[in-house]
Parts: C-alpha cells; structure tokens; sequence
C-alpha cells in the first residue's frame, strides 16, 4: 500500500501529463477553428458562463489585461462566436454573449462538437468506475477547480 505523499506524488505527474495534452488538444482544436488558443478559451469561458458578462469580468476571470480582452472580444465577435449588446437592465454597460449557435454546436453530441471525440473517450474510461468512484472523482476535481478560480 502507498504512503498518502507517494500517491499525492504519482497523482501530480498524471495530473502534469493530462494538463499538457489537454493544452496541445486545445491547441489543434482552436487551429482547426481558425482561433488562436487564447481566443478558444475565452470563449470556453464566456460560453460556460450562467450569464452574459462585460469585458472587465471576462478580463478579471482570464486574468488577461484589458487591452488583450478587447481585442480577444473582438476578433471572437468578427469569426461570429459572440455577440456584444447592451444589458438590458443598463443600456450604458455592454456584454458579451456566445451566439446560440455556436453554442448549440460546442454543447452537442455531434461530429461539430471538437470535443465529441473526447466525452466518448471519457465515457468509455468512466464504464470501468462505479458511480461511488465516479462521484469522487468529481468531488476531487470540484475542489481543485474550486482553488483555481
């Protein structure tokens, strides 16, 4: 049986290699888009948002400067992935938004999907675990997701 620190150890280097593949598949997955990988997940960002963000709360969650957002925005609205219109509530302020569109193809089963061929991967990793595992994997993962943000 391992020692907490061996396992903690072997967890890191798997974690150090799916990082580093996840990177080079998003990479390939913004090149096929005609995206650079930056503005692929920006737009991960604004798309897996609840709401409609401004161009400082995307800033602030990329940690990107605001000249860099702006222009990330910008070149994200000319290829058609968002869309800036006024927040309803104050016309003053601008949001931005992923077309529905686009949405529907990144969020879909299908052969648009870049990330289709990934989820049937993981789905067929995941028919080898019990829901229990399962679920604590999820719980491992929300915990660091948690203290990354």
């Amino acid at each position: 049986m391992s020692s907490k620190s061996v396992t903690t150890e072997r967890i890191l280097d798997e974690f150090q290699e799916l990082i580093a593949g996840s990177v080079l598949t998003n990479e390939r997955i913004a090149r096929s888009l005609g995206l650079s990988v930056v503005d692929w997940q920006a737009f991960s960002v604004i798309a897996r948002s609840t709401s409609s963000m401004t161009a400082g709360e995307l800033s602030a969650l990329t940690q990107l400067p605001t000249s860099t957002t702006t222009r990330v925005i910008d070149r994200l609205e000319r290829r058609g992935f968002v869309e800036r219109v006024p927040e309803p509530t104050d016309r003053r302020r601008v949001v931005v938004r992923p077309k529905s569109e686009v949405l529907a193809r990144f969020t879909s089963d299908g052969e648009e999907n870049p990330y289709s061929a990934i989820k049937e991967i993981m789905r067929a990793v995941h028919a080898g675990f019990s829901v229990e595992e399962l679920e604590v994997v999820e719980r491992y993962l929300q915990a660091l997701n948690a203290d990354f943000k």
